[in-house]
């Protein structure tokens, strides 16, 4: 039988170390595995994507959205490896994309800056606007007497503001990247070319709804107004026109204004008649000129106090006068005359003559009011004359007789009349004069005799050449001036060139009481005796005061009052025998007051004060 050769040894330690590292092997391997497991764990955990977004250089958030391979992620989150694709997009910025392979350790991008996305904005208006108002979050611009404009800006909602005169339009627009936004503007309007033949008139142009949209004076160019028809009213003083204007897109539409106007002239007779229109209007009196009436019929009513109105109408036609003229009727002519002659017949001449005066008023210059109103006169001053005549006046009796002859020349009743009066003026002025150089004295006695002690003092009498007036003049001023000065009671002058002067004044009593001692009255008449002379008659009526004191609190303080003075006239019945004071007060009285008067008429100087 065959035989197994023997057994290699270098074989058998061989597979000795085979059986003997194969776990040992497995083991390591293990370890190995558990450790490239744990430090793969380890890396990943550590491979993460990191970024900083910006939006032109601006953070954007919450805006900016980034994915990883589709989905959404964040910076900074774990990211697997491999090839990935990273993007970033943002509403108003462009769109970051990018393709990379991840190992360990991950990736840092750092700060991603988005370009900010844009678009083309055209605006355009046409005619050109005064202003455009382009308005955005970040983009403004305002544009003056511009066509528009075509530019970039950054993508967003923009509004477009167009501004004319009378018109404006607004659009809004969403500018897109990369797109082309197109905003026209193109308004229907037109122009007025306003002109007038008044220079002076004014205009207001009114829209639709009732608006005034331009007003000024003539001429005037109205631009940018909407094609529409619109109402212009013409003003010129107290005048005014309607009419429609219509405007049409891109023309100028001229527009003439014209007024037309006449003129009126209305005179009366008499004048000052008031004028008014058929619509009430008050234009004016009589005689009136009435410019700047629109052609056409018009009616007047002419109104006087006193005369029939009358209504006026007249033609009125452009650049042309109407004229009108009349003579009023008077109401109150007919009825002034009709009791005129009755007045006549019953010789009630001053009412005649006053009936006359008017009916003259009524109607001026008429032959017949006139002619009776002289005989109304002339035959009252026939009348009158008689009277005056019977009373013993022939002078003032033929005065009035010349009147009537003035005004009925050849009247026989006045002829003989003053034949017959001139016979008795010589008696009348003989009586005259003896009256007159009696009038002083017979004044005085009147005067004097209204007072009941006035007979106790003596009378005094001056005469001078000057006159009455002048005399009376200077002894107020006389009396006034002296000290202490008179009280003026009494000046007036009861008859012709005759005058009565009373004044008085209170003698003080005891220095400091505030009492008075006595009374001092004079009573003075002058009057013009005849041409070359004047009678002074006087009497100073000298009094001594009997007084009641009352004391009270002022008597304490060494002041008195005089509730209740009596005056007793210093005069030898009541003062048995005269004390020698009072004889000297009479004495001072008179010398005082003759001469106050004979310095007021030039003949001795001034008195002395008592």
């Amino acid at each position: 039988m065959a035989t197994s050769p023997p057994a290699d040894p270098s074989e058998n330690r061989a597979h000795y170390w085979r059986r003997v590292l194969r776990p040992l092997t497995w083991w390591l391997l293990l370890v190995l595995l558990l450790f490239a497991i744990r430090t793969h764990q380890r890396l990943m955990e550590k491979t993460r994507l990191n970024f900083t977004i910006t939006l032109a250089g601006q953070p954007p958030f919450p805006e900016a959205t980034a994915t990883f391979d589709g989905q959404p992620m964040a910076s900074g989150e774990k990211i697997p490896l491999g090839n990935h694709q990273f993007l970033i997009t943002h509403p108003k910025g462009v769109a970051f994309k990018t393709n990379l392979f991840v190992w360990y350790g991950g990736r840092d991008f750092g700060k991603i800056n988005l370009p900010r996305a844009t678009g083309t904005l055209a605006v355009s208006a046409n005619p050109p606007a005064p202003r455009i108002y382009i308005q955005g979050p970040e983009f403004n611009v305002t544009l003056t007497n511009s066509e528009g404009l075509t530019t970039t800006v950054p993508t967003d909602q923009y509004t477009v503001l167009v501004q004319y005169r009378h018109w404006q339009g607004r659009q809004s627009v969403n500018v897109l990247e990369n797109n082309r936004s197109l905003l026209p503007f193109t308004p229907s309007l037109g122009s007025l070319q306003l002109s007038c033949n008044q220079s002076d008139a004014t205009y207001q142009l009114v829209g639709s709804n009732d608006e005034i949209l331009e007003s000024g004076e003539f001429p005037a160019t109205l631009v940018e107004l909407p094609a529409n028809t619109y109402k212009l009213v013409s003003v010129h003083h107290n005048h005014r026109r309607n009419e429609w204007a219509r405007v049409n897109n891109g023309t100028t539409n001229p527009i003439a204004v014209e007024f037309k106007y006449g003129t009126a002239v209305l005179e009366t007779q008499p004048p000052g008649a008031s004028v008014t229109g058929s619509d009430g209007h008050y234009f004016g009196v009589t005689p009136l000129k009435l410019i700047e009436l629109q052609p056409g019929t018009w009616t007047f009513d002419l109104q006087h106090g006193g005369y029939e109105s009358v209504r006026v109408p007249l033609q009125i036609v452009e650049n042309e006068s109407a004229r009108f003229q009349t003579n009023l009727i008077s109401l109150n002519y007919a009825s002034s005359m009709q009791t005129a002659r009755n007045c006549m017949a019953t010789a009630d001449y001053v009412k005649a003559a006053q009936a006359t005066r008017d009916a003259l008023t009524a109607k001026p210059n008429d032959l017949e009011a006139a002619a009776l109103n002289r005989e109304a006169r002339g035959l009252g001053a026939i009348k009158e004359a008689r009277t005056l005549a019977a009373s013993g006046d022939y002078i003032g009796a033929d005065k009035l007789l010349a009147e009537a002859l003035g005004l009925l020349p050849g009247n026989n009743d006045a002829t003989k009349l003053l034949a017959e009066y001139k016979t008795h003026e010589p008696e009348q002025l003989e009586r005259q004069r003896k009256e007159r150089l009696k009038r002083p004295q017979s004044v005085y006695d009147e005067v004097v005799s209204r007072y009941k002690d006035a007979n106790l003092f003596e009378d005094h009498k001056l005469t001078t050449k000057m006159s009455a007036a002048e005399v009376k003049t200077a002894i107020i001023q006389g009396l006034k001036s002296s000290q202490p000065p008179f009280q003026i009671n009494r000046n007036e002058s009861p008859k012709p060139e005759t005058y009565v002067i009373e004044a008085a004044f209170e003698l003080p009593g005891l220095l400091g009481s505030g009492t008075t001692s006595g009374r001092r009255h004079c009573l003075i008449v002058c009057g013009q005796t005849t041409d070359q002379e004047t009678e002074i008659h006087f009497k100073v009526l000298e009094y001594k005061a009997k007084t009641s004191i009352k004391f009270s609190l002022a008597n304490l303080l060494n002041t008195a009052t005089t509730d209740n003075v009596n005056y007793i006239p210093i005069h030898p019945t009541q003062f048995n025998p005269m004390p020698e004071k009072l004889q000297t007060q009479l004495i001072e009285g008179v010398a005082n007051v003759t001469a106050i008067i004979q310095l007021a008429i030039g003949q001795t100087s001034p008195p002395k004060t008592p």
